[in-house]
């Protein structure tokens, strides 16, 4: 068993997972990425070769089991686990009663559903070292509109991340990093969100927080965010 920390981080190849992945393996930790994304994957590892990367659809448990089995295989440890859910949501300004339910119930798959079963195939391995679960939370504008899904996903994740720090305490303890995903302008999803969201991530996965639990912290400037634009 390696003495190194192990933290697997989900769709770790986006823009905000690649800043999660090279703020983490700044610790000295063993950073997995985990993505189907496998040309974005191995560029994040030219990036910084401390990110190592496996090929890995977030969306199919059978997938994430897999890579679960490999990291107990090959390090006999997982510390903490990082879920960047996919936020491929239908276009933004769809009201919801134009909205396909293919693509509700996809996007609900991708940040609910894929969430519960990769804390489930991980859970083994995290209680082993008390570990921590972080879920990365996009939230919209308190002032955006037709953002009914982007809404509900977000509001699942936080209950989902109080219902599961009552579950699995004091095993395993489990917070929530909630950021806000700008749809009408992906310039304001600006690199220095990312870095506060990626900084806070790192702190909420260390030892520094072993004694909190079930919280959701806002990584947001909230007089800047009310500014007009």
């Amino acid at each position: 068993m390696t003495k190194q920390p192990v933290i697997i981080v989900t769709e770790g190849t986006t823009e905000l997972g690649k800043h999660i992945c090279k703020e983490l393996a700044a610790t000295q930790s063993i950073v997995m990425s985990l993505s189907n994304d496998e040309n974005a994957g191995y560029d994040l590892v030219a990036e910084d070769p401390r990110v190592r990367f496996r090929n890995t659809d977030c969306s199919k448990e059978s997938n994430v089991a897999a890579a679960a089995r490999e990291i107990e295989s090959q390090f006999g440890r997982l510390d903490a686990l990082v879920i960047n859910p996919s936020v491929s949501l239908p276009d933004v300004g769809i009201p919801f009663t134009e909205m396909d339910l293919f693509d509700w119930n996809q996007a609900l798959h991708h940040q609910l559903t894929a969430t519960l079963f990769t804390a489930r195939q991980c859970l083994p391995l995290l209680k082993t070292t008390k570990g921590a679960i972080v879920h990365v939370v996009p939230t919209p504008h308190e002032s955006a509109i037709n953002s009914e899904l982007l809404a509900v996903c977000s509001q699942g994740l936080v209950g989902l991340t109080e219902a599961l720090a009552n579950s699995l305490s004091p095993d395993v303890t489990v917070h929530a990093a909630r950021y806000i995903l700008n749809r009408t302008d992906v310039l304001k999803n600006d690199v220095n969100q990312f870095k506060d969201v990626a900084a806070m991530v790192r702190f909420l996965v260390s030892h520094k927080a072993s004694h909190i639990n079930g919280q959701v912290f806002n990584v947001s400037n909230r007089v800047l965010d009310k500014k007009p634009s």
